[in-house]
């Protein structure tokens, strides 16, 4: 038996590579780190150039380190995808056809992995962020797993504006921006399939947007969409909605896993939102409990300005007197929070005329009139020309009748009006006047609306979040006309 084998007609040594690449895979290829195909095997070279071009992508754009795995379909069949990183920045990457149920599990799995990663926020980091760094880092994240697991490349995220049924713009991808004036309701009727789904909170695919009477216009060429609500505990807050330059391209596998994206999505932004919530309530609450803990300094303060009155030192009474009552109209003003500016009657008639800002037109936009009023005040010390509206219709008005570059040339905006957000107000403007700074302000930082973080990608001169002192209000505008003069 054993002589036998040793004479057996069966190859000895070592296997040949190609049989193993072969027995390994469906289709094998190699890429740089850039997505260039360096080496390909004569299967890869075979499927269709959709398919070739899809794993290109996916390889180009791989993170550092660590074995990677995904799916993709085309031409009607399916491949799983594992690549490995070789040594000298080259990557390999071996393809597997598999069947369609088994493409959709690993799909799953990678939406789910991706789900995770947005949900995976240090707490303690992000609470230190600004509102619009939270958001950036949102925005980076959604991104990238869109494109990467979902495969799509053109999509936004709106939400649902807090006592209002306008679905706000927050995150967008290669989509064209509505018009100025123009807006998106949660509505059945008249606002497209974003306003349908949000208010029907059921998913929608058109298949062919020309033949679709909900659709709006999105993506320029688009022909066809996805459309899916963003749901937490039971209430829609907003929506994820996919187009495509392709008629018929969406499935209902491809909606299951936006929706089950959505969950993930919707969660994250909930808990964004709860944050700044949590650091508006407080604000307040702290400011309530100042003015409890002070009163009974005050009074105590007050009555002994009254005692040396009785005892004849008028001079020393009167100026207890006013600490007193300096000290309760600065706590009223912290109480007050966004809704004025924490030291604007103490300071406003010790202002300068700055010979820099004198003359300056500014116009300022705010529906809260003791805000408007203070800040009309600081600048009108400041010797600036100021035109004031209260709302965003006022605003679209004043600036539609501009005639001249030189008509305005510094905006303050409010980003909560009661007609529209500061984003529209930032826009007008720019479409008016490219060249003229704006600064938005909100109280605490709370931006439903996620104004800061669009009017800050697209160069938004400040932001000031309410209460703020005369001090940072002044800084703000010379740091706004300094970027200006400084282009």
């Amino acid at each position: 038996m054993g002589q036998e084998s040793q004479t057996s007609d069966k190859p000895s040594g070592r296997p040949d590579p190609w049989d193993i690449l072969s027995a390994a895979a469906d289709a094998v290829v190699v890429f740089d780190r850039r997505g260039g195909q360096i080496w390909a095997d004569d299967r890869f070279e075979t499927l269709p150039f959709p398919v070739q071009d899809r794993a290109r992508q996916w390889c180009s754009d791989l993170p550092p380190g660590g074995d990677i795995r995904t799916q993709l379909t085309g031409a009607g069949r399916c491949w799983e995808i594992l690549v490995r990183p070789m040594d000298n920045e080259k990557i390999c990457c071996l393809m597997l056809e598999v069947t369609e149920s088994h493409a959709q599990r690993l799909r799953a799995e990678a939406i789910d992995a991706a789900g995770m990663l947005l949900l995976h926020f240090n707490r303690d980091e992000i609470t230190d962020l600004t509102v619009a760094d939270r958001l950036r880092l949102l925005e980076k994240r959604i991104v990238a797993s869109v494109r990467r697991e979902l495969k799509f490349d053109h999509f936004e995220i709106r939400l649902r504006s807090p006592g209002t049924n306008r679905l706000e713009l927050v995150i967008a991808e290669n989509m064209s921006p509505l018009r100025i004036g123009e807006t998106i309701s949660a509505s059945k009727t008249g606002n497209g399939i974003s306003g349908w789904v949000a208010a029907t909170g059921q998913s929608y695919i058109c298949g062919d947007v020309q033949n679709d009477p909900l659709y709006r216009e999105g993506l320029t060429d688009a022909r066809s969409s996805l459309t899916v609500p963003l749901i937490v505990h039971g209430s829609v807050i907003g929506v994820f909605n996919i187009e495509s330059d392709t008629p018929e391209v969406f499935t209902e596998s491809d909606q299951v896993l936006a929706e089950r994206f959505a969950g993930y999505i919707a969660s994250v932004l909930h808990l964004l939102d709860m944050l700044v919530v949590e650091r508006v309530n407080t604000s307040q609450d702290f400011a309530r409990s100042m003015t409890a803990e002070l009163d009974q300094t005050v009074t105590d303060l007050q009555k002994v300005a009254n005692e040396m009155s009785e005892h004849g030192d008028g001079e020393t009474s009167d100026k207890l007197q006013g600490i007193a009552a300096e000290i309760t109209r600065r706590v009223a003003a912290c109480a007050a929070g966004p809704r004025s500016i924490i030291d604007a009657e103490h300071e406003i008639h010790s202002i300068q005329r700055d010979e820099v800002l004198a003359g300056m037109k500014v116009l300022i936009v705010d529906d809260e009139e003791r805000v408007r009023t203070e800040v009309t005040l600081v600048l009108k010390q400041l010797g600036c020309d100021v035109s004031a509206c209260s709302n965003g219709t006022e605003a679209f008005a004043t600036l539609e009748s501009v005639k001249a570059p030189t008509d305005f040339e510094l905006v303050v905006s409010d980003i909560r009006l009661p007609d529209a957000s500061g984003y529209e107000v930032f826009t007008k403007t720019r479409s008016v006047l490219p060249e003229v700074p704006v600064i938005l302000m909100t109280g605490f930082g709370y931006d439903p609306d996620h104004t800061i973080v669009r009017a800050s990608a697209d160069g938004v001169q400040g932001v000031l979040l309410k209460p703020f002192r005369t001090s940072q209000f002044i800084e703000a505008i010379r740091n706004a006309i300094g970027e200006r003069v400084a282009r």
